[in-house]
């Protein structure tokens, strides 16, 4: 695993990635922000739980830990919550009604210990407010982002994210034209009811997050945009016009397992 690194002021991505065949990896990102009231946010796959506990808690001491930010409810997400709630005693899990009500279908959560946090609602954290803020593209009807103004930091959940052989911890550290077709491949497979919205709705939502004006973009499934966040607005706005991802067939798939060219 890829050791957590610093992307503002006392936030922190820790990185994983799960494999996509034929296409490379999934980047997944948890994160921790230290502070007055310290928040982990989302906690990977389950397969990546014992070592991101291992690397959150080597970043914050669990019995100061007060919130766990929860995006949304897949399991790339939400791997870890039931033992981060465990060996944190007084961490709160924020999500929304939509969210606990999936959570519940496989765990059980003290309701005492939920905090519904919908978009556009602030919670102070004691040293910082945060926004939930809805990314433009999303897979679950509870996703949130948030908005830190005081590291000017965006996290977008799974939208901005890429599909790539390799995925270093900064856009910028990938050749260009990597990233941009990582980049359009991954926001039109994982949304992919983005060609039944209307261009106008799609640019509304990208001008949310644009008029932020944010100096770093974490995504949950990608490197952290850190030179022009603003340019990530600006690509999402250009999906609508794109055709959907043609994915994989059976007959597909064993070439792509075969190692042999799928044609896709």
């Amino acid at each position: 695993m890829t050791r957590s690194y610093e992307v503002a002021r006392d936030t922190y991505v820790i990185p994983e990635a799960l494999p996509v065949p034929g296409y490379g990896v999934l980047p997944t990102n948890a994160m921790v922000i230290r502070g007055k009231q310290p928040m982990i946010v989302d906690t990977l796959a389950i397969v990546h739980r014992e070592t991101f506990l291992k690397e959150a808690f080597a970043l914050v001491d669990p019995k100061d830990v007060r919130w766990l930010f929860l995006s949304h409810e897949d399991r790339d997400h939400s791997g870890a919550i039931m033992q981060v709630l465990e060996q944190c005693p007084k961490a709160k899990l924020i999500t929304t009604f939509l969210g606990l009500g999936k959570l519940g279908e496989e765990f059980s959560i003290p309701p005492d210990r939920c905090y519904l946090l919908n978009d556009g609602e602030t919670l102070d954290l004691g040293d910082r407010k945060i926004t939930a803020l809805r990314p433009p593209l999303y897979d679950s009807s509870a996703t949130r982002g948030f908005y830190d103004p005081s590291t000017r930091m965006y996290f977008s959940a799974d939208c901005f994210g890429i599909v790539a052989e390799k995925v270093p911890q900064f856009t910028d550290e990938m050749p260009a034209k990597d990233f941009e077709d990582a980049f359009f491949w991954m926001n039109r497979a994982n949304h992919i009811w983005f060609h039944e919205v209307r261009q106008d709705a799609i640019d509304q939502a990208a001008q949310r997050v644009r008029a932020l004006n944010a100096a770093v973009i974490v995504s949950g499934h990608g490197p952290t945009e850190r030179k022009d966040p603003s340019r990530m607005c600006d690509w999402i706005t250009r999906i609508p016009s794109m055709e959907p991802v043609a994915m994989p067939d059976q007959t597909a798939f064993e070439a792509m397992l075969a190692g042999a060219p799928s044609g896709t």
